[in-house]
């Protein structure tokens, strides 16, 4: 007997499956059920007479067991498999009315499956291989309560957004470091895996200044009953990077409105989002005009290695969070892009400045975007343009305000330092020794961790920030094998 493929089946035999016992299963079901009724029989009266430690514990307890049946949703998946119909709309469809869940949700449970179940293929050349898009490491977090299906799903949406020709070995090698930001940091870092997938693999950003330019929308719907009109598009990365300046500048708390009005400013971020763009539509941004940006002169705050200069290659990260293509801040010169560009060295330092001199408040800042390029707080992904410059020996302590004493930190964290470093209940910040890889370590609460181990910001987006990645050499060099 032979396949559809031409392999003789006769010769070939799939695996045996697990031996296990439905009897088990359902009886393990109905136990599920009942505990649940029992769960939500024991109302707030008696969660409140837990202590507070306790009362944690039991939720994170719960949250744990709500988890790891993601693991189950991919077992039933996978038994149901053949009953499926083919496409991701029709597949989304089914599941959602065998859980009676939403299409969402739906989507989510099948994204989770295929990286969370091992899928093998029983007329493979290797029968007990799993499938290319299993990912074990990943799968043991969800195993343990650690994420959801929700959370797989962010990975799986940021693999399959890169070229397919690179999908397999982004899934092989990102499953162990992704697993670890997930588990370090929580699921929401799990947006912003794209360039950190791109700089395991060495490959370079698949989309050119072309693409782009292509690709650009931007779209004033129809004016609806209610007087309001809806926009939608898609901005090029310049673009996206000059209006997130715009509302890093003039889009905060009090921003726009009268000084007496500071306090009473109840906008939403959204209004006030929405404010900032009508003011530069209306009174204009830039240098010499009603709105000037914030910190300096430009419009675009980026950086990149001096190697990155010479080739004028790959992308710019700017002091917003947003990736330019190098070439569109190097080769444009017919563009009017108000832009300050940072290069540094082999080391991460800044080659635009001297070390011999005092440095300016605006130029500090700067140096600090191009060396950190993120907030170097613990789980922190606020932009530089969203951050407070800080001193890692404070100021009050006699720490002097020299770039290799100032790091980035948001403005939540840097509320949570004591610069005095006496009460160990709050964050200190300290200067990383040298040779480190780092430029400061954080040493977090005794309620974060008694031991008060050094902590740092690995967010996936600084994997590509120049300063980090040169001294993340540093850093790999001085790991144990």
């Amino acid at each position: 007997m032979f396949d559809r493929e031409g392999r003789d089946m006769s010769q070939q035999q799939p695996p045996a499956p697990p031996v296990g016992s439905t009897t088990d299963l359902l009886d393990a079901l109905d136990r599920m059920a009942d505990a649940v009724e029992d769960i939500i029989a024991h109302g707030p009266d008696t969660w409140g007479r837990l202590s507070s430690d306790d009362r944690l514990q039991a939720a994170d307890r719960m949250e744990r067991s709500r988890k790891k049946l993601t693991v189950a949703d991919a077992a039933f998946l996978s038994s149901h498999e053949a009953e499926l119909p083919a496409g991701p709309q029709r597949q989304a469809r089914a599941v959602s009315q065998i859980f009676t869940t939403t299409l969402r949700d739906a989507r989510n449970r099948l994204a989770a499956w295929t990286r969370v179940a091992e899928r093998p293929d029983p007329w493979g050349a290797d029968p007990t291989a799993t499938h290319p898009d299993h990912m074990p490491q990943l799968t043991a977090l969800v195993t343990d309560g650690g994420l959801d299906a929700l959370g797989v799903e962010k990975v799986d949406k940021q693999i399959r957004a890169l070229p397919a020709q690179v999908q397999d070995e982004i899934t092989r090698v990102a499953d162990g470091p992704v697993a670890d930001l997930a588990r370090k940091q929580g699921p929401d870092v799990l947006d912003a895996l794209r360039s950190f997938l791109l700089d395991l693999v060495g490959a370079e950003e698949p989309y050119t200044e072309k693409d782009h330019a292509r690709m650009r929308s931007f779209t004033i719907g129809q004016q609806g009953c209610d007087g309001m009109t809806p926009v939608r598009g898609l901005l090029t990365p310049e673009l996206a990077a000059s209006l997130q300046r715009l509302m890093a500048d003039y889009a905060k708390t009090g921003d726009l409105v009268e000084d007496a009005d500071t306090a009473l400013d109840d906008r939403l971020p959204e209004q006030r989002r929405h404010d900032a763009l009508s003011a530069v539509v209306h009174h204009g941004y830039g240098r010499g005009r009603a709105l000037t940006p914030g910190r300096g002169a430009t419009t675009i705050v980026a950086v990149m290695p001096v190697e990155q200069l010479v080739s004028r290659s790959g992308t710019a990260l700017t002091d917003v969070g947003t990736h330019v293509p190098a070439a569109t801040l190097l080769n444009r010169p017919d563009v009017d892009l108000d832009t300050y560009l940072q290069v540094l060295d082999v080391e991460g330092r800044t080659l635009t400045f001297g070390r011999s001199r005092r440095l300016a408040d605006l130029h500090q800042y700067l140096a600090l975007v191009g060396e950190e390029g993120i907030s170097s707080a613990p789980g922190s992904d606020s932009a530089p343009a969203h951050c407070h410059v800080h001193h890692i020996n404070g100021w009050s302590a006699g720490g002097p305000t020299d770039l290799d004493n100032l790091t980035l930190a948001s403005p939540s964290m840097h509320a949570q330092v004591d610069d005095s470093r006496e009460h160990e209940d709050r964050w200190w910040t300290l200067k990383a020794p040298r040779g480190s890889g780092r430029r400061v370590d954080w040493i977090p609460p005794v309620t974060v961790d008694p031991e008060r181990r050094p902590a740092h910001n690995d967010h996936p987006t600084t994997r590509r920030h120049p300063g980090d990645a040169r001294r993340r050499v540093f850093r790999d060099s001085a790991e144990p094998p």
